[in-house]
């Protein structure tokens, strides 16, 4: 049987194919193909976000439609409702989100930004929009209050005042608590900014406001005076009142907690300092660090605690 040879079956293909004659493209098809798509037909956008908000600045929550808001450092809002229900919306000035307040089980929100302008964002549309804007031209918002279903916003200043915002028309009304009227004579000097507000539990004419330097006020809004003056010798943070409305705690910048009852301006009925060594000799412990917030819970047993 004759042997069957491989190369030379490839070099007779590789002849034929070097033989055959070839085939010249000319210019003129090289332009057959003309690319209609240019740069400015192509754009970057976002089809998806995932994990946490980026640099979060504040947070609310509303309990009844059960939706989290959290703003940003670069004006940015994000709402969350149930497992893949998620919102972004972005402040045009994007400045930072201070605080947030849910007008609760209204489908609406508030937002404070560091370039002193309150927005009224409407949630119930399918896009959440702004309704209204407030722009501070003359002093800086540091805190923000919304009694729940009530129509005035309470707004805190550097200066120490509080202005009060009409929800629905989102306009100033006349009625201003001033810092020198909110102390009178129980300091000489300048309180600081506001750093708290919110009103009693169980009487919504009555409102705590706190001052950085560490004054504290009760003040009644029908008679437009103090009821009550509380002062501590150290920068407050934080205030919570308890569910009673008898009794608020104030956090401080030395890492001390203070419970006061509201009929006595005094002292504080207790001094508590929850990260440090309590001295045994009744000296003031050790200055900790500042704790900036803090809540006062009541458990099922009817036993006070409080969250910091």
């Amino acid at each position: 049987m004759k042997k069957f040879n491989i190369r030379k079956v490839l070099d007779g293909l590789k002849e034929v194919s070097s033989s055959a004659p070839s085939v010249q493209v000319g210019p003129q098809e090289n332009h057959l193909i003309q690319e209609t798509l240019q740069s400015e037909h192509f754009q970057l956008c976002k089809t998806v976000r995932h994990g946490f908000p980026y640099q979060p600045s504040s947070m609310a929550f509303d309990p009844v439609q059960k939706i989290l808001a959290i703003g940003t450092q670069s004006g940015a809002l994000r709402l969350f409702g149930r497992p893949g229900v998620e919102c972004y919306c972005q402040h045009e000035s994007g400045a930072a989100v201070i605080q947030l307040q849910f007008l609760i089980n209204e489908g609406a929100l508030v937002s404070a930004l560091a370039d002193d302008s309150v927005h009224l964002w409407n949630l119930r549309q399918k896009r959440p929009a702004i309704l209204h804007s407030l722009k501070f031209n003359r002093e800086r918002i540091t805190f923000c209050h919304l009694p729940f279903q009530s129509k005035w916003l309470y707004i805190g200043t550097e200066r120490g005042n509080i202005h009060i915002v009409n929800v629905e028309s989102f306009m100033l009304s006349g009625y201003v608590i001033m810092w020198n009227k909110a102390i009178e004579l129980s300091s000489k000097a300048h309180p600081g900014p506001v750093v708290h507000i919110s009103d009693n539990p169980m009487d919504e004419g009555k409102l705590i406001i706190g001052f950085e330097s560490g004054i504290v006020v009760l003040w009644d809004l029908k008679s437009k005076k103090a009821d009550y003056r509380y002062t501590y010798d150290e920068a407050i943070h934080s205030v919570a009142w308890h569910h009673e409305g008898k009794q608020f705690i104030c956090s401080h910048s030395d890492g001390t907690l203070t419970i006061w009852n509201i009929r006595g301006q005094g002292k504080p009925m207790q001094t508590i300092t929850p990260h440090g060594k309590q001295p045994k000799d009744g000296k003031k412990p050790e200055p900790c660090k500042p704790i900036l917030k803090v809540e006062y819970k009541t458990t099922r047993n009817g036993i006070k605690s409080e969250v910091c």
